[in-house]
């Protein structure tokens, strides 16, 4: 504790009610959860386990855990406390309280990939021949159940959206039919459980007297409604997060839910954590600047006692080509002449199809990489059709697994299979364990039917022996290098090696430890580690993903290139200002990763789908605070640094204001898209329909975008 400073104490020592702390970008939120939990258990006396701590991610939680584990060695009630992340604390809710839903606690979780295969096989059942595709479906489903959407037969008058509520109400009820929930169902049944059956709220009301939860702007409606229920008696909730970094909107996430916080909850005491303990002055004072431009926000202003360091680099390549050789150049001119390894560098982009020219740039000068969010171990196929063994074995409904197997071993056979199945109105897996009886129906040779005989016998053998992960993992393992007569393959050994440590970390639980397959299945599927994503040897490498993977991780130097309209900010965003508002929070969240140096980039054209297209600067550059970067450019006619500075004089002595005559064949400047004349105010005046004179007709948000009267 000696070791706070007075604002941070102050946080930590007040425990009582429902209390928000605005935790700029570096300002050291995970020290401030983790000491509050210690001082509450020792210094207050409250029991660790009236404490729920709620996280996002698995790493966020070891990260807790670990820390907590470290100021509490003498202290024996530590493991009682409750956390982890939403997913998993709820989904062991269920499986405690899964009889209340008609369901089995052995329920199977159903990733976004088994999703997309029950939906697309449920398009082929009933035959809908639609444009709208079934990843579009699946984040339709997702976006109900995240929103608690009930299922409804409306009308819809878009023709992609007619055979939804269809599609909607059979897989939810293949999904129940499988034992089989997906990452949205989890928080949807606490929901329902919660709702449906009070009691069983109450006992989690009086169990969790204590509510602890990081990255507050990133909940949604689903998450927030669990929350709202389960404080409601002692009011007992403390959150941390920042409204500047939310920007998983498309995951449901919504920031009204931190905005509103003090109106959520009464007499809510609000804490700010302003200080920046990552990056240089220039860096804070440039974030600043950028998120300053946001109207929907909490006010803070972040500040570091941290080295004036660099001023922001910003560069103009010619083409997205150029833009890749530079920055390959650039990491090597600065090894040469610091001691930073590769692994302090990161390059960060707005969308994935950036990274194959960079790739390729890197490559020619034998610089080291490795890609975040290329596919993830967990998406292999040796590694998803050993984990189908695994599925089966702990749920017999699971069907989406059942049929991966089948498919491996009798592709032809799974559609009478299915169709028998749902003439017969039973399980998959029982048709196949009474195949005998159903040899002649399904016209299939003893040689098949002996196939399906032993895979069940091999299924029921290895369901004895469910209790350690370990020893069934390492049996079916050896069964697939069988079948595949492949003695060596990378990707199953490092799995095996994985849940190995799994068990042996259960094990050192002992009482509270779960070496089962459920368990080790649970915590594959729900707090799944970017570790296993990796192997170990991928140290001392540049590190390449896109915005969105890279919050909560720092690095010395960040390259943040593509910054061009259209791009980042992407054109999708250009709807309304909440969008263009986040896309905002994504820069500000890209910026606020680097600790020492920042290079920003952007090219004149750029290669997209195979076109070359003419990009003019994003307006993020065009916002930055002038003091605080420094433009270089490739050789062209006129200065790109003199090209900036007046589009930054333009927005800053000319901008639009209430107070402007703006009306039907007013004569406008846009610094993105040349003169214009405004055809029509629409929305209360609020947006302009623009002709402009070289880029056609726009509609403008005139509290966002700046606009000059030239006459």
């Amino acid at each position: 504790m000696n070791s706070l400073n007075s604002s941070q104490r102050e946080i930590i020592e007040t425990i009582n009610g429902p209390i928000l702390v605005i935790a700029g970008a570096g300002s050291g939120k995970t020290r401030v959860i983790t000491h509050r939990i210690v001082h509450m258990i020792q210094n207050i006396g409250i029991s660790s386990s009236d404490i729920l701590a709620l996280t996002f991610t698995k790493k966020a939680a070891k990260e807790m855990k670990t820390r907590i584990f470290n100021m509490m060695m003498n202290h024996t009630d530590f493991d009682q406390i409750t956390l982890g992340t939403f997913h998993s604390v709820f989904s062991s809710i269920l499986r405690k309280e899964s009889h209340w839903l008609g369901l089995k606690s052995n329920y199977t979780i159903y990733d976004h990939k088994d999703s997309e295969n029950v939906i697309k096989q449920i398009l082929k059942e009933i035959n809908i021949d639609i444009s709208l595709n079934y990843k579009e479906i699946r984040k339709r489903i997702s976006e109900y159940k995240n929103n608690l959407y009930l299922y409804n037969n409306k009308k819809y008058k878009d023709k992609k959206l007619e055979f939804f509520p269809k599609i909607y109400k059979s897989y939810t009820k293949r999904c129940f039919q499988a034992n089989a929930l997906d990452f949205d169902d989890i928080l949807l049944y606490t929901n329902h459980l919660f709702f449906y059956f009070p009691n069983v709220l109450k006992t989690y009301q009086k169990k969790f007297k204590y509510i602890l939860i990081d990255e507050y702007q990133d909940t949604n409606l689903s998450q927030y409604t669990i929350i709202k229920n389960l404080v409601s008696q002692h009011k007992n909730l403390f959150v941390v997060g920042d409204d500047a970094q939310s920007i998983y909107a498309f995951r449901g996430a919504n920031i009204s839910n931190i905005l509103n916080f003090n109106l959520d909850y009464n007499n809510a005491k609000i804490f700010r954590l302003e200080q920046n303990y990552r990056s240089t002055n220039h860096i804070v004072q440039a974030s600043n600047s950028i998120i300053s431009f946001n109207k929907n926000q909490i006010f803070k202003k972040i500040w570091t006692n941290n080295e004036k360091g660099e001023k922001i680099k910003i560069y103009c390549a010619s083409s997205d080509l150029e833009e890749a050789q530079y920055i390959a150049s650039y990491i090597l001119s600065i090894k040469k002449k610091t001691n930073l390894r590769y692994e302090n560098f990161a390059i960060l982009y707005r969308a994935n199809i950036q990274s194959h020219i960079i790739e390729y740039s890197l490559r020619k000068k034998n610089i080291p990489y490795h890609i975040y969010g290329s596919i993830s171990f967990e998406k292999r196929k040796k590694i998803r059709d050993f984990l189908a063994y695994l599925r089966v074995i702990v749920n017999s409904n699971d069907e989406e697994s059942l049929l991966r197997i089948i498919k491996k071993k009798n592709q032809r056979i799974v559609k009478n299979i299915l169709s028998l199945s749902k003439k017969k109105e039973t399980t998959v897996y029982n048709i196949i364990k009474n195949i005998k009886d159903y040899q002649c129906l399904l016209k299939i040779s003893n040689k098949t039917k002996n196939n399906f005989t032993s895979l069940i016998f091999t299924i029921e053998k290895l369901r004895v022996e469910q209790n350690n992960a370990y020893i069934i993992a390492k049996k079916v393992i050896n069964l697939l290098l069988e079948e595949n007569d492949d003695n060596k393959n990378e990707d199953l050994q490092y799995i095996l090696d994985y849940i190995s440590q799994y068990v042996k970390e259960q094990e050192k639980l002992k009482k509270n430890g779960d070496t089962s397959l459920l368990g080790f299945l649970q915590c594959f599927y729900l707090e799944i580690d970017e570790d296993i994503n990796h192997k170990k040897n991928e140290k001392d490498k540049v590190s390449l993903m896109t915005v969105h993977l890279s919050k909560g991780l720092e690095f010395s130097i960040v390259f943040i290139v593509g910054l061009e309209e259209n791009l980042f900010p992407s054109k999708s965003s250009f709807e309304n200002q909440f969008k263009i508002e986040e896309e905002r929070r994504l820069f500000y969240v890209a910026l606020t990763r680097a600790q020492k140096k920042a290079v920003l980039t952007y090219a004149k054209y750029r290669f997209i789908w195979g076109e070359k297209k003419k990009n003019i600067p994003s307006r993020f550059i065009n916002e930055l605070n002038q003091s605080f970067i420094d433009i270089e450019n490739h050789k062209s006619e006129k200065s790109e640094k003199d090209k900036i500075n007046s589009l930054n004089h333009f927005n800053h002595e000319h901008e639009y204001s209430k107070h402007l005559e703006i009306q039907k064949g007013t004569k406008v400047f846009h610094k993105n898209f040349g003169a214009g004349t405004i055809v029509e105010l629409q929305n209360k005046n609020q947006i302009a329909l623009i002709k402009f004179q070289k880029s056609g007709e726009k509609r403008i948000f005139l509290k966002l975008d700046k606009l000059v009267i030239y006459s």
